[in-house]
Order: C-alpha cells, then structure tokens, then sequence
C-alpha cells in the first residue's frame, strides 16, 4: 500500500515515500490470505495504525483455486471475493473487520497474550498459541446479530422521536385530535417518553433498555396491525439500502474484467440476482453440480455452474459466462445486416443443452438427493448470463433473432441483469409528493 507524507517544503502538500518504505498489506497464497489491517486515510491522526489495536494479524482460511494471480489489479480483486461478504473492508480502506464488527477484537482483547485473528472455513472457535480461530460462520452470525439490533433500535428511537413530537407539540396545539401519548412495557408499567438531559444510573438506563427491548418484542403484532404502513416503510428502506450497495458492487465489478469464477462467486452469495431471471419463485439447489458422473481421473464430468428449483416441480440451469465474452462474430455474414453467434455463444448454448440431457439420462441417480426429492426432470430450463448486449443495431437485431430461436434457452446479458435491479431500486425508492399549491382566495394558514 502506497505511503503518503506532507512535503514540508510546501504547505498542503503531499509526497510518497518510497517504495520500499510502503506498507506491506496481504500476502496471498492458495489457502488462504494474511492481512495487515491498518488505517488508510492520510489526513487522519491514525493513518498507519493498526485498525484492531493488539491483532496486528488478521487470516483467511480458505480455497483459492489452483493459481495465484499474476497482475496487482488482479491480486486486489481476488483479495476483495475472497473476503467475508459485508464483514470486511476492502483494500482501499486498509482490510480487516468493518467498523461494525469493532466489538469483536475489542472483546477479544481481554486476552492480552492474542495478537492474531484467523478466520477460518470450519471447526471450533479455540485459540491456538498467540492466534484466536474463529469461524467464518460464525462472525456471519454475529454480523446478522448486530444488523438485527440496530433495525430493532432504529424503529424503536423512530417512534420514540414521534411519540415526543406529538406530546411536546400536536397535543398542545390540538389536544382533542391529538391526545398525549405514552408508552406501556410488557409488565403494564406506565413509561413515560422524555427528551431531556437528566442523568440517570447506569443500571436504571439498562433496566430501562431491557424492558423496552422486551415491549418491543411482545408487541410487534400489535404494531403491525396499528402502524402498518410505518413498519412497511422501515422494511422497504431496508431492502432498497440493501439493494443499492449490491448494484454499486455489480457495478464495480463491471468495470474489471474479473473471471468466470469471479462472478460464479457473486451470484452464490447473493442469488437473489438470478431470481429476478425467472417468472416463478426459485430457489438454489446447488452450485457447481455434476449431470453426469466423472471417472477416476475425473474425465467425463458435466458440471454446470447452478441448479435452481422453480415452484412446482421444475428444474433451471443457469450457466455463467463474463461481460467480456463475445456475443456475436465480428464479420456480417454474406451482407451487412446479419451476424452469426460467436461459437463462444454457441458452445454455451450446447453446453447447457447437453447438461440438460444428461439430467435426463441419469435422473435415476440423481433422484436420490434430498434436495431433488421435489423436483422432476421433465422440464429443465436453460439459462446463460453472458457478454453485454451490442451497441450497434444490425447486431443487437441479429441478436434478438437468435436468441428468440432459441428453444428452452434464454440469454440474458450482464447489463440487462443490472438494468433489472435498478428498476427494482427505482420501484423501491419513495417518492416525494410535490407540495400542493393553495388557491389565490386560500390564507397561507
């Protein structure tokens, strides 16, 4: 990681120091990832200190594939996939846990004699000389368990804020319309809400915050059926927060030119995605699974990249490609308005066909697995998410006329996928009512 000094020859400016003297971030071997998180903006008073104070050493178990990649920019993006998602931060910002996650290594820091964090595919949580091994599922759980609290604390500071407004204003201003409101624990304690700056004992705050935590809990249903559209508000807010970070990220992976894994990767972590392909509510079955068994040497094989269960009995295969993989043959065929499938294109279509069949022909073997129990071969579909859909319109026709040829086939290109999931963020993000304008006869009041 490049290290940046203010030059002091020349007031607000900054220099890099050699690059020798630059931090030493990750080493990546096929494995697993050692990280040295530090700090990483220049302006700040911690620039270069350690982000998790005592761990100076923070590791990730895991498989990496069979080759290390050869370019930095290469080497970033696979450091950044690798990563717990949503519980790390990315290079740029210096690695290691996000801020949310801060609670971990401070607890952790009790012991005194620990200077390593390793997270890792599986086992117990133990501690092991001067390193503490923790599992990647279970800093997952931890993670959903401190999103879960603040979604419950933000409702909660939400009505609490409404609640005083109207005692400390509408109820005054129309007590008839808007009678003081207050709230009622779970043990039918009257509670008053205040807004002041009263101190309280450390052990009434946490009687009090328990006791909240507890009203909310058992009244939700009540709460849903007296402020419903609140509560939808809350939720949509959520999803669409949610769903603006996962276009950032697409995006952003857009613009690298990552590998098929690379995005195999993304889309097993977040399936949501191909769900948006499909009419019907889907779920995954599996990922990387086998049509047709393998010899010894495992010659044979037909892996597909995911199989998906439709409702009903029906099965998917979804095969990935990239962005850059070539939809169409350079050349016009015999003229200037047709172009022919690239073979790359071709040979995916082919590919899943065949997958297709070979479900099929081995659906007695395959019939045995508890996720298939469900589920009948008599009707597959195919899909394929490749290349980006071509700029000039001779090709974008010819592509529309083979791929509606296509029979039990759809191809659906990375961009029309992304435009799906803006659409739904535009669907999900309220809008605001332009404010109505009074009559000339009507008082401002």
């Amino acid at each position: 990681m490049q290290i940046f000094e203010k030059d002091t020859s020349e007031t607000g400016r900054w220099r890099s120091l050699p690059e020798s003297d630059w931090h030493h971030l990750a080493r990546v071997f096929l494995d697993k990832i050692i990280s040295y998180p530090v700090f990483t903006n220049p302006h700040a008073q911690r620039y270069l200190a350690r982000r998790h104070g005592q761990f100076r050493t923070v590791i990730y178990e895991s498989s990496y594939g069979t080759a290390l990649p050869e370019s930095s920019g290469a080497t970033v993006s696979h450091i950044e996939i690798a990563l717990p998602w949503r519980a790390s931060n990315a290079c740029i910002y210096g690695l290691g846990l996000t801020k949310d996650l801060d609670e971990v290594w401070r607890g952790l820091s009790r012991f005194p004699a620990l200077n390593t964090l390793v997270l890792t595919r599986g086992g117990a949580l133990r501690v092991d000389g001067s390193a503490v091994l923790i599992p990647k599922d279970e800093v997952d759980k931890i993670r959903r368990a401190f999103e879960r609290t603040t979604r419950r604390m933000r409702e909660f500071v939400k009505q609490v804020r409404k609640t005083h407004i109207r005692n400390a204003l509408l109820s005054q201003l129309d007590p008839a319309r808007y009678p003081a409101m207050f709230q009622i624990n779970s043990k039918g304690q009257l509670l008053e809400v205040r807004l002041d700056h009263g101190r309280q004992s450390k052990q009434a705050a946490r009687t009090g915050r328990s006791a909240t935590v507890k009203a909310v809990r058992s009244n939700v249903e009540a709460l849903a059926a007296e402020a419903p559209e609140e509560l939808i508000e809350l939720h949509a807010e959520i999803e669409r927060v949610t769903l603006v970070q996962m276009i950032e990220k697409y995006e952003d992976m857009l613009q690298k030119g990552l590998p098929e894994t690379a995005w195999q990767k993304f889309f097993e972590r977040n399936t949501f995605i191909l769900t948006l392909i499909f009419a019907r509510p889907v779920r995954l079955l599996h990922s990387q699974f086998h049509a047709q068994g393998s010899l010894l040497d495992g010659a044979g094989a037909q892996i597909g990249d995911f199989l998906l269960a439709e409702k009903g009995f029906a099965l998917a295969i979804v095969e990935i490609k990239t962005p850059s993989s070539p939809l169409l043959r350079g050349k016009a065929y015999r003229n200037r308005e047709v172009f022919a499938p690239d073979e790359e294109l071709s040979g995916a279509v082919s590919q899943v066909l065949y997958q297709q069949s070979k479900i099929h022909e081995n659906w007695l073997v395959h019939r045995v697995r508890p996720e298939l129990q469900d589920s009948r071969p008599d009707a597959i579909k195919c899909v394929i998410i490749t290349g980006m859909l071509p700029k000039d319109e001779m090709k974008r026709r010819s592509l529309e006329v083979f791929r509606n040829a296509c029979k039990n086939v759809e191809v659906i290109t990375f961009d029309e996928l992304l435009d799906k999931l803006k659409l739904l963020s535009e669907h999900l993000t309220r809008r605001e009512e332009p404010p109505r304008e009074a009559p000339d006869n009507e008082p401002p009041f």
